[in-house]
Formats: structure tokens, C-alpha cells, sequence
């Protein structure tokens, strides 16, 4: 039987495995000719990884996110992983390529996991995002980690017009 820990590993391995050639050399700092570049596509990357966790309530302690919340924190992520192996995977030996992919995903569940908590929502699927909130209520409750988020939105809604969030 399949772990959390595993289906999270797999869903970053997909969007590995499935990146278009020419970001995947991007992200590994290689052109077109596999010459060495400047790296370019990093928070690209990271947001599409971050969109494969639309089926999770994702929880930072106390508080609940959504998946484009955590694109941040996968980039921090991308740019620490050595571009060496972001090389291998673009390698053409077929081979080292998804052992590299396999090993960056990895290391990015890990981070993810160490710093997250996910839990997989019912009834929702990365293609029905409109019932996340509804299916969150109906599985957690309508008061778990809620306090938090309406802190936090009226917090930053106030922010850029010179109000008081205390107000």
C-alpha cells in the first residue's frame, strides 16, 4: 500500500519527468547545445510543483494552506537541490536521467514533508478546486485552522492603504 510520503514523491517525479525539454535544461542552467547558462525557470517550476498539491489541505502548523501558498518555499527548495544532479536529469542516457529526477523529487518530498503537514482531501481532485473549501469543511470542520486564514486575509487587505489591521 501506497504511503502519503510516497504519493507526494510520485506527483513531484511526474512533474519532473513530464517538464518540456527546454525548461527542464533551463532550470539546469544548460542551453540548447547543453553548454552551460545562467538557470532560469526556477519559480515556474516551483508553481507547477506547488499545483500538484491542489487535492491536499496543506497545514504550517495551526494555519491552512492552499497549494500556490508553498511555491515559495519549493523554490527556496529548487535552487538548493546541486546542479549537478539538475544536469544528470537532463542527460541523455535515459537511465541517469530518471534516477536524477527520482533523487531531486526526493529531496524535494522531504523538505516538503519536514516542513508540512498534508492531508489528502475526499472528494476533491486537482480538476475540482471550486469544492476544496467544501470538502475541507466537511472533513476538518468549519472551525480548524479558519481563525488563522481571516486573520491573516484581513491582515494583508488593510495593508497598501494605510490602515490599522488592529482596527
Amino acid at each position: 500500500m501506497r504511503t502519503l510520503e510516497d504519493e507526494i514523491e510520485s506527483a513531484i517525479a511526474v512533474d519532473l519527468t513530464v517538464l518540456p525539454p527546454h525548461q527542464k535544461r533551463a532550470y539546469a542552467g544548460l542551453d540548447q547545445y547543453r553548454r552551460p547558462v545562467e538557470v532560469r525557470g526556477v519559480q515556474e517550476l516551483a508553481k507547477g510543483i506547488a499545483e500538484s498539491f491542489g487535492a491536499f489541505a496543506i497545514f504550517d502548523v495551526e494555519t491552512v494552506l492552499r497549494s500556490p501558498a508553498i511555491a515559495p518555499f519549493v523554490t527556496q527548495t529548487l535552487y538548493s537541490i546541486p546542479l549537478e544532479l539538475r544536469r544528470a536529469a537532463c542527460d541523455r542516457d535515459r537511465l541517469k536521467a530518471e534516477r536524477a529526477r527520482k533523487e531531486m523529487a526526493r529531496i524535494i518530498s522531504a523538505a516538503l514533508l519536514a516542513r508540512y503537514h498534508f492531508e489528502p482531501l475526499k472528494h476533491v481532485s486537482t480538476s475540482c478546486h471550486p469544492n476544496w473549501e467544501k470538502a475541507f469543511e466537511q472533513q476538518f470542520g468549519a472551525g480548524r485552522g479558519r481563525p488563522n486564514l481571516e486573520a491573516q486575509t484581513s491582515r494583508h487587505s488593510s495593508e497598501g492603504r494605510g490602515g490599522d489591521p488592529d482596527e
